[in-house]
């Protein structure tokens, strides 16, 4: 069975696999399944190969490893010709030439899992007018407000907090998107060298990010009601 991880856990995955943890990779995934019901699941080989390794460099991927990253996490399901498709023509420029040698940085991947998510709601031409409010030359990491990682926890963050997601109109009127603006508003900013027009333009597309997401919900949710009751 494929493992579904959330999206907090693969952002504490991301930052494992490119050295940025205590934790390994596999620890992060085995923990999940440990919370998950007990059936057979299966770990990615790059996943086990990298922990017989025992290494705190940051692991390059494959355009079929990055494939395999994504299915770990719910909604997130991407086909090898879709991945290829993408960096070759749709987000060529977003993702730019593999960063580690032949094969694809971490950040690159967390890139590839933001455009996914926002793919659910926004065509290419918008997704990349979003994408470069935040990350300005998108194919080069130095001049990013906040790392793709980081952007991705963030919203990962938010996410995990809507325990219950709450109804389009919440009480006195408040709207779903003005509750998710005030989840966003309550997060501390993630480096001080940030100013405040670059801290509002990251809550911006926060939040883009995470009503793209909750869409994705919806639409599942309503075909998986679809399929059991008609």
């Amino acid at each position: 069975m494929t493992i579904q991880l959330t999206r907090l856990q693969m952002s504490k995955l991301l930052y494992s696999l490119k050295g940025d943890s205590n934790h390994s990779p596999y620890s992060i995934v085995e923990k999940a399944i440990n919370t998950a019901p007990k059936t057979q699941y299966d770990i990615p080989n790059f996943i086990i190969k990298h922990n017989k390794k025992r290494s705190n460099m940051e692991l390059g991927l494959s355009t079929n490893e990055i494939v395999s990253l994504a299915n770990l996490c719910e909604l997130t399901a991407l086909k090898s010709t879709s991945i290829q498709n993408w960096i070759k023509r749709d987000v060529k420029e977003l993702i730019g030439s593999p960063e580690l040698g032949k094969k694809y940085s971490i950040d690159q991947a967390a890139m590839l899992l933001i455009v996914k998510d926002l793919k659910q709601s926004f065509e290419f031409e918008k997704i990349r007018k979003v994408l470069t409010s935040v990350f300005n030359t998108l194919s080069d990491r130095s001049d990013d407000l906040i790392s793709p990682i980081a952007f991705y926890e963030l919203y990962a963050k938010i996410l995990s907090s809507l325990d219950v997601l709450p109804s389009l109109t919440i009480g006195n009127g408040h709207t779903l998107k003005h509750f998710i603006t005030k989840k966003i508003n309550a997060l501390p900013k993630p480096l001080p060298e940030l100013s405040i027009n670059q801290w509002e333009t990251i809550k911006i597309v926060l939040g883009i990010a995470v009503l793209s997401v909750l869409s994705s919900h919806m639409q599942t949710l309503a075909q998986t009601h679809l399929s059991e009751n008609l």
